[in-house]
């Protein structure tokens, strides 16, 4: 019996190096490999996410000219449109007062003609009756009567 522990346990070592250098040598160098894979995997997730974590950054820096950008633009058409509100306004006082000054300008003319017309209504009238008192030797009491029908037509005038 003890012949075939020896025998056995010399098979065994036999088979130990046997399996260590056809088996298990390979397959530590694929585990060796799959490691090294990994490893640089993990580098490369990395790089990645410091590359991703940049483009981010410099998206928000992007994003937050953009909001400036878009807040200048909406202050400018502010600006712009307060300074067309304040024209228009003075163009709109402006041709107000010039509307009211033709208006008094045109009042005032009218106002002329109407003086004109009744100064001349009035020397008619004054005419006609001087024309009248020279032409009818009259006593004093149709005088004062003619006098009266006369400024009578003027009022109706």
């Amino acid at each position: 019996m003890s012949s075939t522990i020896f025998w056995l346990i010399i098979v065994f070592i036999i088979m130990v190096v046997v399996l260590w250098k056809l088996v298990l040598k390979p397959v530590d160098k694929v585990l060796a490999r799959r490691q090294e894979e990994i490893k640089e995997k993990i580098s490369s997730s990395d790089k990645q996410k410091q590359e991703a974590q940049k483009i981010l950054e410099d998206q928000k820096k992007e994003l937050d000219k953009a909001r400036l950008q878009a807040k200048k633009l909406i202050e400018d058409s502010k600006q712009e449109a307060r300074n067309i509100k304040e024209e228009i306004e003075k163009d709109s006082k402006k041709k107000a007062e010039e509307m009211m000054e033709d208006a008094i300008n045109r009042i005032e003319r009218e106002k002329e003609k109407s003086l004109e017309e009744l100064k001349d209504e009035v020397a008619d009238m004054a005419v006609s009756i001087a024309e009248k008192i020279i032409t009818k030797n009259i006593s004093k009491k149709e005088h004062q009567k003619l006098i009266e029908e006369s400024l009578k037509d003027i009022k109706g005038a």
